[in-house]
């Protein structure tokens, strides 16, 4: 049984903006967990933190520097650990602070592991902005000692860049089956990063009724996100911003 309680990872590498603070509002509003919980190695500022830290739990962590011997030097790497960590710990449901919540995950509670699959079918691996765990998971346990041989720590856009992230737990579950849930690629993933999708969460209105959360793919979606603003959210009419527009 995964336990009823939400986390979030944030290493200060930008600053907090506004969909950083709808991406845990949705989840304090709409997850039906009972707490939420951001781990943070150095708080940010600014008024959206500011928001931020009245509705949720804030604690500090350390994060890695090392893993098996190898040197991590990327954030998004340094939170691929934490994640992993934290979710051993505590169990719980765990998201990227770029992951809108749609509803609530309790029907997905009684598992032992959950991942959504990237792509149909999970054509493009597993991917971890969101995923739901209990505690001491024997998947999630696998999947981290696994690190010693897939961890390489590339940069964005290298051909090790999510080898240990997406491509391991795709190996695993496949092998691993009776410890693992898959939801399929419209619960948490889906429109994906790719252009034509990230327009479809930007600058046209779609509806997706299957969706328990929606990745803002931030790398992706960058210009659209940089350029955001309340004003915005409540005047114009898209996929994104009628998800968030009662969050405001």
């Amino acid at each position: 049984m995964i336990p009823n309680i939400f986390h979030f990872v944030y290493i200060k590498e930008r600053p907090w903006k506004l969909h950083h603070y709808l991406s845990v509002k949705s989840a304090v509003v709409r997850s039906g967990a009972e707490k939420v919980i951001i781990w943070v190695d150095e708080e940010p500022k600014g008024k959206y933190w500011d928001k931020t830290k009245k509705i949720v739990e804030v604690q500090k962590i350390k994060p890695p520097t090392e893993i098996f011997g190898k040197p991590i030097t990327q954030p998004a790497h340094k939170s691929d650990v934490i994640r992993l960590q934290v979710l051993i710990e505590y169990g719980g449901i765990y998201a990227d602070t770029d992951v809108i919540v749609m509803k609530p995950f309790t029907g997905l509670l009684d598992n032992n592991f959950v991942m959504g699959q990237q792509g149909v079918g999970g054509n493009e691996g597993l991917c971890p902005a969101t995923m739901l765990s209990e505690k001491n998971s024997t998947f999630a346990k696998t999947w981290l000692a696994g690190f010693k041989d897939t961890f390489e720590g590339g940069p964005p856009g290298s051909p090790t860049w999510c080898t240990h992230s997406v491509n391991l737990p795709a190996y695993l579950a496949n092998t691993m089956q009776e410890h693992i849930t898959l939801a399929n690629h419209e619960a948490f993933f889906w429109p994906l990063y790719h252009q034509e999708h990230v327009e479809v969460l930007f600058e046209k209105d779609y509806n997706f009724p299957n969706a328990y959360s929606h990745h803002l793919w931030e790398s992706s979606g960058k210009k659209y996100l940089d350029e955001m603003t309340e004003d915005k959210i409540k005047t114009e009419n898209t996929t994104f911003t009628k998800a968030v527009r009662d969050l405001l």
